[in-house]
């Protein structure tokens, strides 16, 4: 009589396979915990645009505070009995005038470097997708910084955007995932195609909803030239596999020396 020993292999094929998953997903976990982060970093509330707005609208009078103490003495000499008590009206301090920028000719940028987060990254030009939002950058260049094509090259007059992942996934941190540690006064620098480079000082650093995006406030018109960077941030949907919400960055170009 023979017996077969194919219901023993194929036993011991299912049950080698079974431990090679079990030990290939704990291998998974072990490196999705190792590198999961938690939500990126959030602005700081008073480094917000509104506040920006509010201490640009509701700054003191200068001249009240800058206005000389009357300086008579009892050693000075008394004024004429039948003479005007009364001191002459003081000069008010001008303010302080900001300087002048001028705008950059049209250059296209090729890298921007934000030396307060350390990010350097190359910039490639992307449009707008068919639903008019903004394309973002994918497959081998998902973690470099992007240029949106249809703003303003960096130094020009208006609003130039630059924009880039904060992580991957959800998971590992991508080149914009510190943005939103920039605060006031942090200056990010974009190399030109033509060899120039345009510094940005930092004024505000906010977050919005994603659906709630202040579109007006971010690709509107201003009086010189400007520079937007925008991440995503805030909770992690796991559900829709992206962040709720975005992290946008506001500057001014700084004046050239």
């Amino acid at each position: 009589m023979t017996v077969s020993t194919d219901g023993g292999r194929g036993r011991t094929f299912v049950l080698a396979a079974s431990v090679a998953l079990l030990l290939l997903g704990a291998v998974a976990l072990v490196w999705v915990l190792s590198t999961q982060q938690g939500s990126p970093p959030a602005p700081g509330a008073s480094e917000g645009l509104s506040q920006t707005q509010e201490s640009a609208t509701s700054a003191p009078d200068q001249a009240a505070q800058t206005a000389p103490p009357d300086t008579a003495s009892s050693t000075q000499a008394a004024p004429d009995a039948g003479a005007a008590t009364t001191q002459p009206d003081k000069p008010e301090a001008a303010a302080p005038k900001e300087p002048q920028i001028d705008a950059l000719p049209q250059s296209a940028p090729v890298s921007i470097d934000i030396p307060s987060i350390d990010v350097t990254s190359q910039l490639h030009p992307l449009g707008l997708n068919d639903d008019g939002t903004l394309q973002v950058p994918t497959g081998e260049l998902y973690d470099q910084a992007a240029w949106y094509d249809g703003s303003p090259t960096p130094g020009e007059l208006g609003p130039s955007v630059i924009e880039g992942h904060v992580t991957s996934q959800g998971s590992t941190p991508s080149i914009f995932f510190d943005l939103g540690e920039l605060g006031r006064g942090d200056t990010v620098d974009v190399t030109r195609e033509d060899g120039s480079v345009a510094t940005f000082k930092v004024y505000a650093t906010d977050s919005f909803p994603k659906d709630d995006f202040p579109k007006v406030a971010v690709y509107g018109n201003t009086e010189v030239p400007e520079l937007r960077l925008i991440t995503c941030g805030g909770d992690y949907d796991a559900d829709a596999r992206a962040h709720v919400d975005n992290i946008v960055v506001f500057a001014k170009l700084v004046p050239q020396a």
